[in-house]
């Protein structure tokens, strides 16, 4: 018997996964292949992106009335606007995941990169292969 394909996806600095961003009206980014954004299991949202991402591709559109409060790797409970949308994992699965895509409130804050964050990376078992820096999905 074969061994299922290993899906990974080599780092650097971060921990990271490759995926895409899709809108609820099918605008996407990258507009080609896919980015490696950080896993930050100090976030606990699904997926945080910086600001002008957020309002270029239209996420303001689909948000929720309500602010969630979300905590960062400091402890910190902070407020965060929230949107509907899909990620992808081309090296995954072509099926796209329905995710929460987060903001900050606070217009002094701002992501400085896309970051996955625990709720999206529990639907998962992933290795964090230190010596290979690779992040891996089992």
């Amino acid at each position: 018997m074969a061994d299922k394909e290993e899906i990974g996806w080599p780092y650097t600095l971060h921990p990271s996964l490759g995926v895409r961003l899709r809108t609820a009206f099918g605008q996407e980014y990258p507009l080609t292949d896919e980015e490696l954004v950080m896993v930050d299991t100090g976030y606990s949202g699904e997926i945080g992106i910086p600001r002008r991402l957020y309002q270029k591709l239209g996420f303001h559109m689909w948000e929720e009335p309500e602010f969630q409060r979300f905590t960062v790797a400091d402890g910190r409970d902070l407020q965060m606007r929230v949107s509907h949308g899909y990620i992808l994992m081309p090296k995954f699965d072509r099926a796209p995941f329905s995710v929460e895509v987060h903001t900050w409130v606070e217009e002094e804050r701002d992501f400085r990169e896309i970051l996955i964050g625990v709720k999206f990376i529990k639907r998962f078992k992933l290795l964090l292969d230190g010596p290979a820096n690779k992040v891996r999905i089992l």
